[in-house]
């Protein structure tokens, strides 16, 4: 997840594989100055629009690259190399890009045709917007060791090119500022401490424990299946489900006894979990929930008012971020990619890093 802002804090809903160019987006002194870089023919190649703004090839190499590392991962390694195997998640890879290539970062260029004065190209190309991802590029450049050689290095290793790593940063920047025209001068976004209060003592709000199990084999399936048997069947099962998680978990990222709390669209565990967290009544248990990596196993547990009240300015950017990304996900979901004819030619299972090409 990409995470920004001041004060607050927001998430962009895309792939982690988004941040597989981490080295591409991190931070550190500079010293020179990188500037835009101008893609090959290759790059530049139209392949579609949503909501009118061109999509480029060098997008679609980078989710297919990453997502087909992904697929790798998980069902093993080599299969783009044999041509069965291949084939054989050819569907479940371009249904991967296809869907996120409509992402969040086109959702603000909608959002800024609605709400900014002059839409999303003027957001777009205001000086101190173009400026901010300046000073990340060139931060970068040094973190790689400075100058334009390191910093192309980095963007080849990471199968992504200067131009749509600015407009990612672009889209990241214009969020930060959409979400602060939102809550101050708007107030569509309601940000007091009482309507926080309210949010946080209401169903758009939950509490978590789990037990992930990582990979996606039939021997994990069928473990994760019994441990929630065991945990239903339990006359303790909040205590079970803690006494399973030390034995079985994966997941490490939890280092609190109170469990996880989010609203939507804020967590760190993808949909399918918070659609999951979200049905659940307190006290249930989730069936066995299926997620890019893995499989969980989740129980919904009350809220504690007295952990709410000793970390409330915390969870105060958390809400103000989920109301944010609510926003974002309705325009997300308005979002369709026309391709053109080129865009129906490229064969995803063939695309290859572009120094391979």
């Amino acid at each position: 997840m990409i995470r920004f802002g001041k004060k607050y804090i927001f998430i962009l809903r895309v792939s982690v594989l988004l941040l597989a160019a981490a080295a591409v987006l991190g931070l550190a002194g500079c010293s020179s100055s990188i500037k835009p870089i101008e893609g090959t023919k290759e790059d530049m190649a139209v392949v579609g629009q949503i909501a009118g703004r061109d999509v480029y090839y060098d997008e679609v190499r980078y989710l297919t690259l990453n997502f087909k590392a992904e697929l790798e991962a998980t069902y093993g390694e080599g299969i783009w190399n044999d041509p069965a195997t291949a084939e054989e998640h050819r569907e479940e890879l371009e249904k991967l890009v296809w869907e996120q290539i409509t992402s969040d970062y086109y959702a603000v260029a909608a959002m800024a045709d609605k709400y900014y004065l002059g839409g999303s190209a003027a957001m777009f190309s205001e000086a101190k917007i173009e400026e901010a991802v300046q000073k990340d590029v060139d931060k970068q450049a040094e973190e790689c060791g400075g100058g334009k050689k390191n910093y192309l290095k980095s963007l080849a290793e990471a199968n992504i090119t200067d131009r749509l790593v600015r407009f990612y940063l672009t889209a990241e920047h214009c969020a930060t500022e959409l979400s602060y025209i939102l809550c101050r001068d708007l107030s569509v976004i309601k940000d007091s401490d009482e309507a926080i209060s309210d949010f946080m003592h209401s169903d758009k709000f939950v509490r978590t424990n789990h037990i992930f199990l990582e990979g996606k084999t039939e021997a994990n399936k069928k473990l994760i299946s019994d441990l929630r048997e065991q945990i239903i069947s339990s006359e303790k099962p909040e205590m079970e489900l803690i006494l399973l998680k030390g034995r079985y978990c994966n997941d490490y990222t939890m280092t609190t006894i109170h469990g996880k709390y989010f609203a939507r669209y804020t967590s760190d565990c993808g949909d399918e979990y918070e659609d999951a967290a979200f049905a659940l009544k307190e006290g249930g248990v989730s069936g066995i929930v299926e997620s890019r990596k893995g499989y969980y196993v989740i129980m919904r547990l009350p809220v504690e008012d007295q952990y709410l009240t000793e970390n409330f300015d915390f969870f105060k950017d958390d809400i103000i971020g989920s109301q944010f990304n609510v926003m974002l996900a309705e325009e997300r979901e308005k979002l369709t990619l026309e391709l053109n004819e080129y865009g129906k030619s490229i064969d995803l299972v063939g695309i290859r890093p572009a120094e391979e090409n």
